[in-house]
């Protein structure tokens, strides 16, 4: 990655932590008492209010012009409508397969957004890149095949739904990625999230029929989910992919089951075996092999 930004130094820790913050996810998604397309508008909804308040009191100056960023507002809707289809696909996933194997086809999102790149970016990657990717994926499978639960698929629609969620997510990223360069974190964070509610809404009601939480635990739930994952996780995973590179970025985020695995076990009680401990380490040294070599100093 070459870049004359200071921010890029602080790119690779602020990703991380996003990853951390959206770990959590998983545990709001439990302690939810909507069903899972509901949880995921409520996601985005009640995120929306922070984003507001963030785009109107932070006017940094613009240095696009008008087209560029209606083409960036274009993208940020594709970005907000791949992140609503990537949640419906998944949390349907759910439903055919087990939590570890629709964590697995969900966390393929790397070698969507790698493709992507190589298609249509005119990316190229080297041994070293690769190698870490392969690492970490056979870290994560580890991590999660080494569970207390089957690593499960009773079918081939649970196969087309996690694919459908991975691609979609990797969408999203890639999407974020190319919005920011004419749009600040706030309003691609604003509008994206805007999108997303607009798509999960009209589906949720449509599927479900748990709509509204009954108690304040579930309230807490929905909007521990909307400020903790939406307005702190992805906020700032969508401020380090404009300073990263895409593939790079997508593949850091495989942290994410490792912080989830972590956290189920220090909050939730559920253990954590030789093998997931092991494919823990993998998927850190799978992520150190791939880090791009910094850029050289300017002459």
């Amino acid at each position: 990655m070459k870049s004359g930004h200071s921010a890029d130094r602080f790119a690779l820790p602020i990703l991380i932590l996003g990853a951390v913050m959206i770990s959590f996810s998983g545990i709001f998604v439990k302690l939810s008492e909507v069903g899972p397309t509901m949880t995921g508008f409520y996601r985005m909804f009640l995120a929306l209010p922070f984003f507001a308040i963030w785009v109107f009191s932070h006017r940094p100056p613009r240095t696009s012009t008008a087209a560029e960023r209606r083409r960036a507002f274009k993208i940020t809707g594709f970005a907000g409508f791949s992140l609503a289809v990537d949640l419906i696909a998944w949390h349907w996933c759910l439903q055919f397969a087990s939590v570890a194997a629709a964590t697995l086809m969900g966390n393929t999102a790397p070698l969507w957004v790698a493709a992507a790149g190589f298609l249509f970016f005119g990316e190229r990657f080297g041994l070293r890149f690769l190698l870490g990717m392969a690492a970490a994926f056979g870290g994560v499978w580890l991590l999660l095949a080494g569970g207390e639960k089957p690593l499960d698929i009773h079918d081939s629609l649970a196969f087309i739904l996690g694919m459908i969620g991975a691609i979609t997510y990797a969408g999203y990223l890639r999407g974020g990625k190319e919005a920011r360069r004419h749009l600040s974190t706030a309003e691609v964070m604003l509008w994206g999230s805007l999108t997303a509610s607009l798509i999960l809404l009209p589906v949720g009601l449509l599927t479900e029929d748990r709509i509204l939480p009954q108690s304040w635990t579930g309230w807490c739930a929905v909007l521990g989910l909307a400020l903790v994952s939406q307005t702190i996780g992805q906020s700032l995973i969508n401020w380090a992919v404009a300073h990263l590179p895409a593939a790079f970025s997508s593949l850091t985020l495989l942290i994410n089951p490792l912080a989830s695995a972590i956290f189920a076990w220090i909050l939730l009680g559920e253990g954590l075996s030789l093998w997931q401990i092991l494919g823990g380490v993998i998927v850190l040294v799978g992520i150190f092999m791939a880090k791009p070599a910094p850029a050289a100093p300017a002459e």
